[in-house]
């Protein structure tokens, strides 16, 4: 029993890991690296079609699938929108985005997690709009 538990938690430490090692950038013409900084959206649960998520006009995401997007090249130093649009009912918005100055060094600057149980916005097509600031 010792040995499956230290199977599955070796197997755990692997794909955290691993996650971390996806969210990281090669070299590009605009500066950023595995180095940093970076910024992804992560999105915590699959949402149904139809939702849209835009960062200061421009698309990024629908949020159908649980990921990590590297929107570096999206967002800008200072204060960023990001707007979520939806067609129909959702049951919740559950997604963050983190900043790393430098590598694997993440912290949040934006927190959503919305439910339709709380969030009668929720239940009917709309949108919300959030703000956050890239350091």
């Amino acid at each position: 029993m010792r040995t499956l538990k230290a199977a599955l938690a070796a197997t755990a430490m692997t794909v955290s890991l691993a996650s971390a090692a996806i969210a990281q950038q090669t070299p590009s013409d605009n500066g950023t690296d595995a180095n940093g900084p970076i910024t992804i959206l992560k999105n915590m649960q699959a949402e149904p079609d139809g939702v849209r998520v835009e960062i200061d006009g421009a698309h990024v995401d629908n949020l159908q699938t649980a990921d990590y997007d590297d929107i570096t090249g999206v967002v800008h130093r200072g204060q960023n929108i990001l707007t979520v649009r939806w067609n129909g009912p959702v049951q919740r918005l559950n997604f963050k985005i983190a900043y790393a100055a430098t590598r694997n060094n993440f912290r949040n600057v934006l927190v959503v997690q919305s439910n339709a149980s709380n969030d009668g916005s929720l239940r009917r097509a709309g949108g919300k709009t959030f703000s956050f600031t890239i350091p």
